[in-house]
């Protein structure tokens, strides 16, 4: 599949910090654009130092169009927002009958599910490095 990424493939295993120290110096190349994208694997109100930590080294590594991507969920159940895994910790169902809605950005569209992509889109999703929340900053 072609990846959304700017350089760094999505699945490459190396922090936020070098993503972003890697990328940067293309942005001033490609007037014509560019975006790069982080990828948290939790809620970035949970540690907002990290989230403060990954914008400033974007604008000091010169990142023209940069982007922080999290996980959102919802169960439309009971209600609760936030990361679900397999069981919903608001009230403790799991996915069976109606699914828990997983908002994600694909292709810079922020979508609830992944069933109207091709195989390509999905299989990027699932690749992508998701940079440790609680380890930023």
């Amino acid at each position: 599949y072609y990846t959304n990424s700017f350089h760094v493939p999505v699945y490459y295993p190396i922090s936020a910090f070098e993503k972003i120290e890697i990328e940067a110096p293309y942005h001033a190349l490609t007037n014509g654009g560019h975006i790069s994208y982080i990828e948290l694997d939790g809620d970035p109100t949970e540690n907002l130092d990290a989230f403060e930590a990954v914008i400033r080294h974007m604008k000091e590594c010169g990142i023209g169009y940069g982007s922080i991507n999290h996980p959102v969920d919802r169960d439309p159940v009971c209600g609760f927002n936030g990361i679900i895994g397999d069981r919903c910790p608001g009230c403790g169902r799991t996915e069976d009958d109606v699914k828990f809605e997983r908002i994600r950005r694909i292709t810079g569209y922020l979508v609830g599910t992944l069933d109207r992509f091709n195989n390509g889109k999905r299989a990027e999703e699932a690749d992508r490095v998701k940079h440790d929340v609680s380890a930023q900053g």
